[in-house]
Protein backbone atom coordinates (compact mmCIF):
# COMPACT_ATOMS: atom_id res chain seq x y z
CA UNK A 1 0.00 0.00 0.00
CA UNK A 2 1.45 3.60 -1.27
CA UNK A 3 1.12 6.37 1.67
CA UNK A 4 3.00 9.36 1.88
CA UNK A 5 3.18 11.99 4.69
CA UNK A 6 2.41 15.85 4.38
CA UNK A 7 4.87 17.69 5.58
CA UNK A 8 5.43 21.70 5.92
CA UNK A 9 7.52 21.52 2.92
CA UNK A 10 4.89 19.23 0.47
CA UNK A 11 2.02 21.68 1.83
CA UNK A 12 4.09 25.22 1.00
CA UNK A 13 4.62 23.52 -2.38
CA UNK A 14 1.14 23.02 -3.26
CA UNK A 15 0.38 26.80 -2.18
CA UNK A 16 3.05 28.04 -4.27
CA UNK A 17 2.02 25.70 -7.49
CA UNK A 18 -1.28 26.33 -6.69
CA UNK A 19 -1.36 30.07 -6.54
CA UNK A 20 0.90 30.08 -10.14
CA UNK A 21 -2.26 28.22 -11.44
CA UNK A 22 -5.05 30.43 -9.80
CA UNK A 23 -3.22 33.46 -11.22
CA UNK A 24 -3.23 32.15 -14.56
CA UNK A 25 -6.78 30.05 -14.97
CA UNK A 26 -9.22 31.55 -12.80
CA UNK A 27 -10.78 34.42 -14.95
CA UNK A 28 -11.99 37.13 -12.62
CA UNK A 29 -8.49 36.22 -10.73
CA UNK A 30 -6.27 36.49 -13.77
CA UNK A 31 -8.24 39.71 -14.81
CA UNK A 32 -6.70 41.18 -11.79
CA UNK A 33 -3.57 40.17 -12.25
CA UNK A 34 -3.03 40.77 -15.54
CA UNK A 35 -3.42 44.15 -14.31
CA UNK A 36 -0.09 44.52 -12.30
CA UNK A 37 3.20 45.16 -13.12
CA UNK A 38 5.63 42.48 -13.07
CA UNK A 39 7.47 43.52 -10.06
CA UNK A 40 4.18 43.53 -8.16
CA UNK A 41 3.18 40.05 -9.37
CA UNK A 42 6.35 38.68 -8.03
CA UNK A 43 5.73 40.23 -4.75
CA UNK A 44 2.46 38.77 -4.20
CA UNK A 45 2.89 35.60 -4.76
CA UNK A 46 6.27 35.86 -2.72
CA UNK A 47 4.33 37.71 -0.03
CA UNK A 48 1.73 34.65 0.11
CA UNK A 49 4.11 31.99 0.09
CA UNK A 50 5.49 33.70 2.87
CA UNK A 51 2.72 33.98 5.00
CA UNK A 52 1.39 30.22 4.19
CA UNK A 53 4.74 29.39 5.50
CA UNK A 54 4.74 31.86 8.98
CA UNK A 55 1.15 31.22 9.29
CA UNK A 56 2.57 26.94 9.39
CA UNK A 57 5.79 27.73 11.91
CA UNK A 58 3.81 29.34 13.97
CA UNK A 59 0.69 27.12 14.03
CA UNK A 60 3.55 24.26 15.03
CA UNK A 61 5.23 26.86 18.05
CA UNK A 62 1.59 27.85 19.63
CA UNK A 63 0.88 23.65 19.73
CA UNK A 64 -1.87 23.91 16.72
CA UNK A 65 -0.67 21.33 14.60
CA UNK A 66 2.16 18.80 14.47
CA UNK A 67 4.45 19.78 11.46
CA UNK A 68 7.99 18.38 10.56
CA UNK A 69 8.97 21.91 11.83
CA UNK A 70 10.69 22.68 15.17
CA UNK A 71 10.70 25.80 16.98
CA UNK A 72 14.14 26.77 17.10
CA UNK A 73 16.43 28.97 15.19
CA UNK A 74 17.35 25.42 13.09
CA UNK A 75 13.33 25.74 12.24
CA UNK A 76 13.75 29.09 11.21
CA UNK A 77 15.71 28.57 8.84
CA UNK A 78 14.51 25.43 7.63
CA UNK A 79 11.50 27.30 6.69
CA UNK A 80 13.74 29.78 5.48
CA UNK A 81 15.24 26.91 3.00
CA UNK A 82 11.76 25.71 2.01
CA UNK A 83 10.28 29.78 1.25
CA UNK A 84 13.37 29.94 -1.24
CA UNK A 85 12.29 26.26 -2.94
CA UNK A 86 8.43 26.95 -3.50
CA UNK A 87 9.15 30.98 -4.61
CA UNK A 88 10.80 28.69 -7.08
CA UNK A 89 8.26 26.54 -7.64
CA UNK A 90 5.66 29.09 -7.73
CA UNK A 91 7.72 31.05 -10.71
CA UNK A 92 8.35 28.03 -12.17
CA UNK A 93 5.01 26.48 -12.57
CA UNK A 94 3.63 29.20 -13.80
CA UNK A 95 6.42 29.59 -16.53
CA UNK A 96 5.52 26.10 -17.34
CA UNK A 97 1.86 26.56 -17.58
CA UNK A 98 1.29 30.11 -18.64
CA UNK A 99 -1.69 29.84 -21.08
CA UNK A 100 -1.00 31.74 -24.46
CA UNK A 101 -2.42 34.67 -25.63
CA UNK A 102 -4.71 32.71 -27.63
CA UNK A 103 -5.95 30.26 -25.40
CA UNK A 104 -6.79 32.99 -22.90
CA UNK A 105 -8.72 34.45 -25.40
CA UNK A 106 -10.81 31.46 -26.09
CA UNK A 107 -10.72 30.48 -22.56
CA UNK A 108 -11.97 34.00 -21.17
CA UNK A 109 -13.64 35.70 -24.45
CA UNK A 110 -11.35 38.35 -25.22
Amino acid sequence: MYSFSVDAGLLIALVAGLLALAFDYFPKVNQWFDGLDTATKRQLNAGLILGTAILIYAGQCLGLFITNLVCTMKGAFDLLYIVFLTITINQGVHLALKPTPAFKARMFGK
